[in-house]
């Protein structure tokens, strides 16, 4: 019996977290530079989440234009 329920393809913006994941584990691995990509994989791990998080509170993709940009303090 076929499922009712048809699963979502992941957005661009879900492929591209993907992808930078996997580069940061791969860098995890060089001593140098090691450290930094695991802390950045951290928080690409992190807005990975939020962004599901807010398309399935929303039904909505992420989208970034909708973040204000900074007013610069005078």
């Amino acid at each position: 019996m076929a499922s009712s329920a048809a699963t979502a393809a992941p957005s661009k913006l879900q492929n591209i977290l993907t992808i930078i994941q996997f580069a940061l584990s791969g860098l995890q691995a060089v001593p140098v530079v090691g450290a930094a990509a695991g802390l950045a994989n951290v928080f690409v791990g992190i807005f990975q989440h939020a962004t599901q998080l807010y398309t399935a509170e929303t039904g909505q993709p992420f989208d970034v234009t909708k973040i204000p940009l900074e007013t610069p303090v005078p």
